[in-house]
């Protein structure tokens, strides 16, 4: 075996840009650092002096980066030296060390989208990651899926969309409008059990309401979380979520109020009680009285068997 002397990290460098293996070269001795280098091996020393020849190539190159028409009799006389360094290399009876083999890519199965044969929650969730049903999914930071999942909750309060801070967070109701809602839950109906979601799992850029389109192709996941939750009540919070979940077209003001009824795709009935996003209560102070006589509702409901 050749007893190569070290070599300095410029003419390490300079082997690596001939194209030779790291695994190779790791096995030369570096120069000790702070002190004089030792001259270089010969072989090293002369495909060094080769790769000096190659240099000229990168001073036919434009502004842009773009080759210059200098640049193929230029890359010619690179690929030459390139290639007599080699083959002082070859000469030294030093071997290269083989490339390791390329670790196959295992490609993983597609997700198939089918919510309402979801038997867990961790299958609903992969499904709505692996979604692409409308274009929300390309401006999303995450999927907003839903709060800790807790046994049989006394309430789920399904919103419309995920805000920013959803968005950030992967939490239902993160932001300010959130911590007004939990304030007035901590108020109405403190030892309740509560599960948060939204109709549409996935942030509108500029927190527009989703569309009809978005809402419908989001619909599937959201009976199937609500198959999978089994909460005893809903609590719907905007106009949005107060129409798809009573099925009932009509004013936020004419479905708030009042004790009215979802119906699951297997007939299964839930109390719903229907009240203002939290978020526009934040505009409009004045109808935070309202809300808390649906909130009253719900008291009246949760003291119910």
């Amino acid at each position: 075996m050749i007893d190569f002397q070290p070599i300095s990290p410029l003419q390490r460098t300079w082997l690596l840009e001939l194209g030779l293996e790291r695994a190779f070269l790791a096995r030369l001795p570096q120069a000790q650092p702070g002190g004089q280098s030792a001259p270089v091996a010969a072989p090293a020393q002369e495909a060094a002096a080769a790769m000096q020849t190659a240099q000229p190539v990168e001073r036919h190159l434009n502004d842009a980066g773009s080759p210059s028409p200098l640049a193929p009799a230029a890359a010619t006389d690179a690929m030459s030296a390139r290639d007599q360094a080699l083959a002082v290399l070859r000469k030294s009876g030093a071997r290269p060390v083989a490339a390791a083999p390329v670790e196959e890519v295992v490609q993983r199965p597609a997700v198939l989208i089918q919510p309402e044969k979801a038997q867990d929650m961790a299958s609903l969730l992969e499904q709505v990651q692996a979604c692409q049903e409308c274009g929300l999914h390309t401006g999303r930071a995450q999927v907003v899926f839903g709060s800790e999942l807790l046994s049989e909750p006394d309430w789920m309060i399904i919103g419309e969309a995920p805000g920013t801070s959803d968005d950030r967070s992967a939490k239902p109701f993160d932001g300010k409008a959130g911590l007004l809602l939990q304030a007035m839950l901590n108020s109405a109906i403190p030892n309740a059990s509560v599960y948060k979601t939204h109709l549409v799992k996935c942030r509108p850029l500029g927190n527009r309401p989703p569309t009809q389109e978005e809402l419908a192709a989001c619909r599937a996941f959201l009976d199937a979380q609500i198959r999978l939750v089994q909460p005893r009540r809903l609590l719907a919070v905007g106009h949005l979520a107060a129409v798809a979940l009573s099925g009932r077209d009509e004013d936020l003001e004419t479905l708030r109020g009042q004790a009215l009824t979802y119906t699951d795709a297997q007939g299964r009935s839930l109390p719903l009680v229907v009240t203002y996003h939290p978020a526009s209560l934040l505009l409009r102070p004045q109808h935070k009285a309202n809300a808390w006589r649906d909130l009253s509702l719900l008291r009246e409901l949760q003291n119910q068997p």
